[in-house]
């Protein structure tokens, strides 16, 4: 119960909704009581006033009313239309959606974890390590060694073809 509550309202009221002979005796001794009872009964007929106002309205807004709700009635069965038109569009596409999901190829889950650029920056960056590593030559000079390795390398097979040409002389 409310502190500032008056302990007289429930009296008051129990005289405004039933004949409680009890209640009615104390509210015709209290003068609060009687007070309350005349603000309480004067708030019910300003809203049975204001009800009737309301009721006895002109024939000309009871039209633009009924012009309204189905103005409003209209709107909703347009849209219940379209949503109708949109659904089986829709329906279609979830159904391509899941049928293009299901063919589509699987990757594991490692895979989905490490995203793609990632994995391939790493692995161009551990070949480049290797590489490195497995060459003698600097980076910076590895040009002249390739230059150096092609110059030696074709040296080197002249000399076999020269012997081979040699055996096969010696052998006619």
């Amino acid at each position: 119960m409310n502190n500032q509550q008056n302990p007289h309202d429930p009296l008051v009221e129990r005289v405004l909704v039933s004949f409680d002979l009890a209640a009615e005796h104390h509210v015709s001794q209290c003068e609060p009581c009687q007070a309350e009872r005349e603000r309480l009964e004067d708030a019910l007929r300003q809203f049975g006033t204001a009800n009737r106002e309301y009721a006895m309205r002109p024939e000309r807004f009871w039209e633009q009313q009924a012009a309204r709700i189905r103005a409003n009635r209209h709107q909703s069965q347009s849209r219940a239309r379209k949503l109708a038109l949109l659904a089986p569009v829709m329906a279609t596409f979830l159904c391509a959606g899941v049928l293009l999901l299901q063919h589509a190829p699987r990757v594991s889950p490692e895979a989905e974890s490490i995203p793609a650029m990632q994995t391939d920056s790493d692995h161009e960056l551990l070949l480049a390590v290797e590489r490195a590593v497995e060459s003698d030559t600097p980076q910076a000079l590895a040009p002249i060694a390739w230059v150096e390795e092609e110059e030696n390398g074709s040296m080197a097979t002249l000399p076999v073809r020269s012997k081979q040409k040699e055996s096969r002389s010696h052998e006619n």
